[in-house]
Formats: C-alpha cells, structure tokens, sequence
C-alpha cells in the first residue's frame, strides 16, 4: 500500500493503523496539502511514523496546492494549527525522499505491476499529477481506495456545496482526473465514514495500551471537542481517513454499489460533488461504499491503536 495523506488528526491515525495491520505492508507515504500546509502535513507524517516505530517508511511530499486555484489555507478549526490538535511531537530525525510524491508512486508502480493499493486520503493532486505523467499507472496499479466524497450524506459545513467532502471540494479538477482514469476504484465517503465514530470508550481502550496509542489519543482530543462543538448529540468523532485505510486491506468491511460518478466543476452549488449516474446500460466507474460493519471494524480499530510500536 501507499498512502497519499494531508496529515491532520485522522490521517494521523490511518497511519499508525496502517502500520499494525498484518494484512498491509505499507511502502511508501506521499504527502501533500489539505487539513494542513504541505510543510507542516510532511513534518507531522515524519513524525507519527516515527512514533509508530517506522521511521523506515519512504515519504515524499508532492503537490502543495490544488491544480487550478490556491489553497484554501487548510482547517485549523478541526485538526489545530499545527495540523496535530496542538500537541508538539519530537522533530522528526530524518528528511523526506528527493523525489516528487507522484514520481515515487510512479516508480512503486512500474516495479509492482498490479500489487500496489494506492489509498489517498488527502485532495487527489498527487495522483492525478500521476496519471497524467503516466497514465498505464491506471492498470498498474491493484486498485485505488478513495476517502471522499459523499452521495446522501450532508457535506462539510463551511463549503458552499451542500453535498460535498472535504478532499474532494480541495480539488475537483484532480477528482475528476482519477475517476476518469479507468483504473479500478473503490470509495470510501460520508455515507459510511459519518456512522464509524471513534468513542470516548474507545479512546481510553486505546490510551492504556502503548506510547503510541495514548499520544494519539490525546491528539484526537481536539478533533472530538471540534465535532462536539458542531454536533453536541455526537457520540464521537468519525474515523474517516482509517475506515478507507480498512477496507483498502479488508473490502468486507462494507458493502459496495457500483456507480458511474463523475465530479461537478462548474456548478454554483455543486462544485465538488460527485454525479451518480444511474440510468439503464450506464457502466459503472467505481464501487461506492454505501454500509459499513461497525461492529467488525471498530474492534479492529482499537486493537490496532492500542498496540501500535510494540517491537
């Protein structure tokens, strides 16, 4: 697997879940804007692997902006203004590859013919910046596995589309680009993330376990207090970016309709969203999680947190 990340809070612990799952070797980390500036989400990616025990994973930092406009400057309210709740880490210890994020999972690519899962959880300009250098990297690659975007669930408050996620308003150009490709895909959006919450029961499981786990843990306090602050009958914060991260190793973690989706550009009060076509003897472009099994995934979860840099 590669991750593509933007890394805040819940990138954060895809990562560290990445890192504890027997059913994922996690070869490389690419890098770039969106919770955060792509300087501050590099450094907090260096520095959570490093916590996790794996200062060993290659990370390259790619796009720092979206393909037609600037960036927006990130979301400091949801994931603080270090892109990690506030809690200071360890500088990291080592430096990122040379190489650009989208030439790394160029490269991985051509080494691996149809073994790399490509997983971006982040604004999709690296991989689409990938594509276009090299577009066999659609049948290249096993699969990609998408967090973004939504069909029925409300969108992120503050974009002025109703019916959008964040990764995908950050750069709809690139969205459109991957969907496009003809690579196979999967999506993992607001339908199924928004009911895969992370409790407070589940968090103090995680926090009595390893070093890791309890810092974690007391990162993701920022990001609860924020969901709390906009939804005070939550019962948790939702664990968008690790659920895509899961069914990416495990696609039985929920069920799957496939749909034609292609992403709006130019609407008023659409950019962003994505377009389900389902008229009769339309072929279906990606499979879209629409239910998830929390009951499997959440145990899963926690155990995996909970005993993350064990050596």
């Amino acid at each position: 697997m590669i991750l593509d990340v933007d890394t805040g809070i819940d990138d954060a612990m895809a990562i560290l879940y990445a890192l504890n799952r027997p059913g994922i070797a996690l070869e490389a980390v690419t890098v770039t804007y969106g919770n955060i500036d792509i300087a501050n989400a590099t450094r907090n990616t260096l520095q959570i692997l490093e916590l996790g025990g794996r200062d060993d994973v290659p990370v390259a930092a790619g796009a720092s902006k979206p393909l037609m406009k600037p960036f927006s400057g990130g979301a400091p309210h949801v994931h603080g203004t270090n892109g990690l709740g506030t809690v200071e880490l360890p500088a990291p210890s080592r430096r990122t590859a040379e190489e650009h994020a989208s030439d790394l999972i160029i490269r991985l690519a051509r080494a691996n013919p149809g073994q790399i899962t490509l997983c971006p959880i982040a604004p999709m300009t690296n991989v689409a910046l990938a594509l276009v250098k090299a577009p066999e990297l659609a049948t290249l690659l096993r699969e990609i596995v998408i967090m973004g975007g939504t069909i029925y669930h409300a969108g992120i408050g503050g974009i002025p589309s109703p019916i959008v996620s964040a990764n995908i308003w950050n750069d709809p150009e690139a969205a459109r680009i991957v969907l496009r490709s003809g690579a196979r895909i999967k999506l993992v959006g607001l339908d199924v993330t928004m009911k895969t919450l992370l409790t407070p029961g589940m968090m103090a499981a995680i926090a009595c376990g390893t070093r890791a786990g309890a810092a974690m843990m007391e990162i993701v306090r920022f990001y609860l207090d924020f969901y709390k602050s906009v939804r005070p009958d939550i019962a948790g914060c939702p664990l968008h970016d690790p659920l895509a991260v899961a069914v990416a190793e495990d696609p039985s973690l929920v069920k799957f309709e496939p749909m034609q989706l292609d992403v709006e550009l130019a609407g008023e009060i659409t950019r962003g969203q994505l377009i389900a076509d389902r008229r009769s003897g339309v072929s279906p472009n990606v499979d879209v999680a629409m239910e998830v099994d929390l009951d499997r995934f959440a145990p899963r979860f926690v155990e995996a947190l909970r005993t993350v840099g064990l050596t």
